[in-house]
């Protein structure tokens, strides 16, 4: 494995442990690391200046997320992804991101309903890229605390920590597009219409699949299908 060396954060074993899954991730989605390949855990370890106590924690949370499989007494490996498995993902997350919506239609607060237009309005002025990825967050965040349920708030940020492509590598014209949408998702509100919500969030999410995929595309990730 080839890869520059990158700084960890020291601040405990959760945290060294999710710096290096993002960075095996990384090495995954830039082709580093290829289908089938074995994952040396002990090159990884001496590379970033870890114990394997965090690379075999990374590995695990990278299973979970699809993106290595680990055979017992044989080591991990490298998953094949195609297009259809980015593509379900972003589906599964749009449905259970849908059902927040729907929930948070008829539990929104006008306190929150205004700062989602507040966000959505500063979201299509702001002309910093990582001022528009946090106000989408933000937008998003709302929404899902606004549904009140434990359980579904757990599963979409399972969903969205094992995304394929991380929304921070998309496009710049992806959250142009992405604010257009936002509009959508707050036209229901008002009319306290949940599946329209619903629906325009699921098609949001959905969306967000197309660009994911064109930004794997353009880095060689995938094999000829």
């Amino acid at each position: 494995m080839t890869a520059e060396p990158v700084g960890l954060r020291p601040r405990g074993r959760r945290n060294l442990a999710e710096d290096v899954a993002a960075h095996i991730r990384d090495a995954i989605l830039a082709g580093r690391l290829k289908p089938d390949q074995r994952i040396d855990q002990d090159a990884i370890a001496e590379e970033l200046g870890v114990s394997r106590l965090p690379v075999r924690e990374a590995l695990i949370s990278l299973d979970q997320e699809g993106l290595i499989h680990t055979i017992p007494r044989k080591g991990s490996y490298v998953s094949r992804i195609d297009r259809a498995d980015i593509a379900d993902h972003y589906q599964i997350f749009g449905q259970v991101a849908g059902l927040a919506a729907a929930r948070a239609v008829a539990r929104l607060h006008p306190d929150d309903l205004a700062r989602l237009v507040d966000l959505h309005d500063q979201m299509s002025k702001a002309d910093n890229l990582e001022e528009q990825q946090r106000l989408n967050h933000d937008f998003h965040r709302t929404i899902n605390r606004a549904a009140g349920s434990q359980r579904m708030s757990s599963m979409l940020q399972l969903l969205s920590r094992s995304l394929p492509m991380p929304y921070s590598d998309f496009p710049a014209e992806w959250l142009d597009e992405a604010n257009r949408q936002h509009r959508d998702i707050l036209d229901a509100f008002p009319r306290r219409d949940t599946l329209a919500a619903q629906r325009a969030m699921e098609q949001h999410i959905n969306a967000s699949a197309r660009h994911a995929i064109e930004v794997l595309e353009h880095l060689d990730f995938f094999e000829d299908e």
